[in-house]
């Protein structure tokens, strides 16, 4: 749900969730009916690897659905080593011949979208969101010329008692407490997010303060060698084939690739898809960071829909970052926060700025 207009370029290009806990969350299944907020496209293709009977993906921008379709293709056309290769993981001199290997496969409009954009796709489309290149251009620089041995060593570390040592006595201290506070503060990501569409509603005191808590927990509490997004915000790259976002670990790629799944990719306002959704039409819900994006009141109207177009047992997860949602009050009969699965998820997930929640439907 991010931002405007067809030729504005994307701002998310990989995975900046972890889709393992979209998976524990919803446990989808095949039969079922599932509904996800586009982003990236990688919450959905995951979605897709439990091969339901349909996805439908919902994004206000084009160019993120756009994405989504390239990948998706990609997946389907390629294999697995080409498609590495072609998204940006592994090298490749001739990736433009790829994309056009996808003509026809994807949208005309999603064709010339990127072809419009071929420096992008020269560089890999995986490594090429507005989000993305400060990541590369900027922290994992910074990082390498401030804590070049020491961050190989944390990312490097088999056991937690190794990494919270490197941590602890290489990493922490008052340059990097100074370096996440001030990095992560509301004034850099609005600079970093560039999008009229991604409100900064803040539940959480300081920014700053908030994220370098969150970083100080999974550092002492997670191996950084077994997080994607870790390895991606402070190296500007992912370490090795084993760790990679959730949908392209070869069994996923597999998967996605073999799905039945009906796939629709809508551009609308999720409000106003959901609005339109048939009663009890819907098994599962992946609503991503939704509350980034909107203020109270359309938090309230998403859930109200939800509830209405939810079927009994359904399930849905959504992410609270620096605005803390909870479901108001008139949709409690309906909805059923399960607080325990919520809270451990929180606490394993990968992408470790969110709060994840998860809620069931009610019969």
């Amino acid at each position: 749900m991010s931002s405007k207009g067809s030729e504005k370029w994307i701002l998310y290009s990989t995975c900046d969730e972890d889709s393992d806990s979209e998976m524990r969350a919803l446990e989808v299944s095949a039969g079922e009916d599932v509904l996800s907020v586009t982003g990236s496209g990688c919450r959905t293709l995951s979605l897709i690897a439990s091969q339901p009977r349909s996805v439908v993906s919902v994004d206000t921008s084009p160019g993120q659905n756009y994405l989504l379709e390239v990948k998706l293709a990609a997946i389907r056309h390629f294999d697995y080593d080409t498609l590495l290769a072609f998204l940006g993981i592994d090298p490749c001199p001739n990736r433009l011949r790829l994309f056009a290997e996808l003509r026809g496969k994807i949208s005309t409009e999603a064709y010339r979208y990127f072809a419009r954009h071929h420096k992008e796709v020269r560089q890999g489309l995986l490594m090429s969101g507005r989000h993305e290149k400060f990541y590369r251009r900027v922290v994992a620089p910074g990082m390498r010329l401030l804590y070049g041995r020491a961050m190989h060593d944390l990312f490097s570390a088999r056991t937690l008692e190794e990494q919270r040592s490197i941590y602890l006595k290489k990493v922490d201290g008052v340059l990097w407490r100074s370096l996440i506070r001030y990095g992560f503060s509301e004034r850099v990501l609005k600079f970093v997010l560039n999008d009229p569409g991604y409100r900064i509603t803040i539940d959480v005191g300081s920014v700053g303060g908030y994220v370098l808590e969150r970083t100080h927990h999974t550092f002492t509490n997670h191996l950084a060698r077994d997080n994607h997004w870790l390895a991606f915000t402070f190296l500007g790259r992912y370490a090795d084939r084993g760790t990679l976002p959730h949908f392209l670990l070869r069994e996923n790629y597999e998967a996605i690739r073999s799905a039945p799944t009906k796939v629709e990719i809508v551009t609308e306002n999720l409000i106003d898809y959901l609005r339109k959704a048939p009663d009890g039409s819907l098994d599962k819900f992946s609503l991503s960071d939704v509350t980034s994006c909107i203020d109270q009141d359309g938090f309230d109207q998403i859930m109200r829909h939800t509830a209405r177009a939810g079927r009994p047992g359904g399930r849905v997860c959504y992410r609270n970052f620096l605005a803390k949602h909870q479901v108001p009050e008139e949709a409690h009969s309906t909805l059923f926060r399960d607080v325990a699965l919520s809270s451990s998820l929180t606490h394993d997930d990968k992408a470790f700025v969110y709060d994840v929640e998860v809620l069931t439907v009610k019969g």
